[in-house]
């Protein structure tokens, strides 16, 4: 008798949970197309590393950071080995605005600040210490 009465209590709760009051959007078939070109406010940044005679540093690794408090907490936006004959980093086209460069071997590096600007090719020189 007991079992049935907690049964005829929970039986009105159970259905009340499983009732759904939101609806559902059905997901789009094709994604939005962004007609905006934002091609007028990149720059393109290259980074040679160099140590301190003035010779190519080949195999050099370059973070680029958003801010100082990223490099604190190395987490850098993108990562790239210099390994071209010139010791170049590419890394293509980036938004205008500031950003961190740091460069390092096993035993040397160096952090500067580098500002990219829309529409040019931004080339920066780092000397390895």
């Amino acid at each position: 008798m007991k079992k049935l009465a907690y049964l005829l209590f929970a039986l009105p709760l159970l259905l009340a949970a499983c009732t759904r009051t939101e609806t559902v959007t059905p997901a789009k078939e094709a994604s939005d197309i962004i007609l905006s070109d934002s091609s007028e406010f990149n720059g393109r940044l290259f980074v040679y590393t160099y140590d301190f005679n003035t010779n190519n540093r080949l195999s050099a690794d370059v973070y680029l950071y958003t801010n100082y408090e990223d490099i604190q907490r190395n987490l850098y936006l993108y990562y790239k080995r210099t390994q071209s004959s010139n010791a170049e980093a590419d890394f293509g086209f980036l938004l205008q605005g500031n950003y961190y460069i740091v460069s390092q071997t096993f035993n040397r590096s160096d952090t500067s600040l580098v500002q990219v600007l829309s529409r040019r090719e931004v080339k920066r020189n780092v000397y390895l210490k």
